[in-house]
């Protein structure tokens, strides 16, 4: 019999590969050199990772330029910089050997986050600044359950270890990382809706700030627990 966590695995990798070619048929470039500074954004944001406590996974400053992708561009906009801020994540100076199947995992969750989360809201959020407060949270809500309950699931399966105690302990460690983020890309899209997208670069450094806090924060909630399976939220 096929393990299950092989099952899980081929299914969420499987989804994120039809979901990502999907989504880049609906690549629509309508301001490239606003996408490109943040694709690279992006990318130096995900260098700037934190390991979690209990559990052997990473978070990075990532998540804050995915909502603003879902924000401000197109579905292949958005989930090429979802696929390529996790793929550095990923390989930026890992520490042991990365397996190809944990790398394809977490893309897949990643691709699978982002689809989501952007399309039942993306429209209403690209109507106007008055419909930012209201929508941004239920994206940002929908892409965190959905990333923290697919890593979840793939640990509780690797570790035998019920979903429900996985996922309450992976979220109590991310939530208020997430809240300042989603607090932080809100204020950098409203910045760069009213003032154009180079404004909305200035208010970024705060998330610099964000990850030296919460890394200081770890170290210091950090005890000798038992890691499990390693993954990227």
């Amino acid at each position: 019999m096929v393990p299950r966590v092989t099952v899980y695995l081929h299914c969420i990798v499987g989804i994120g590969i039809y979901l990502f070619f999907d989504g880049l048929l609906q690549f629509r470039c309508a301001d490239p050199q606003a996408f490109f500074a943040y694709l690279a954004l992006a990318l130096l944001g995900a260098t700037l990772k934190l390991r979690l406590p209990r559990i052997r996974a990473h978070v990075s400053t990532s998540f804050a330029f995915i909502l603003i992708g879902i924000a401000n561009f197109s579905l292949g906009e958005a989930v090429l910089l979802g696929f390529c801020a996790t793929l550095v994540q990923c390989l930026w100076k890992p520490k042991g050997k990365r397996k190809a199947s944990q790398l394809l995992f977490n893309l897949g969750a990643t691709v699978i986050g982002v689809t989501v989360a952007y399309n039942p809201f993306h429209y209403e959020l690209t109507q106007g600044l008055h419909k930012i407060p209201e929508m941004l949270p239920l994206a940002a809500l929908l892409y965190f359950v959905t990333n923290t309950g697919l890593v979840s699931g793939m640990i509780a399966l690797s570790e035998d270890e019920p979903f429900r105690a996985v996922w309450r302990n992976l979220t109590q460690q991310l939530i208020a990382y997430y809240l300042v983020g989603g607090f932080i890309a809100t204020l950098t899209i409203v910045a760069s809706r009213l003032w154009g997208w180079q404004s909305g670069i200035l208010i970024l450094p705060l998330l610099y700030v964000t990850y030296r806090y919460y890394r200081v924060y770890l170290l210091r909630s950090t005890s000798t627990w038992e890691p499990g399976a390693r993954a990227n939220p």
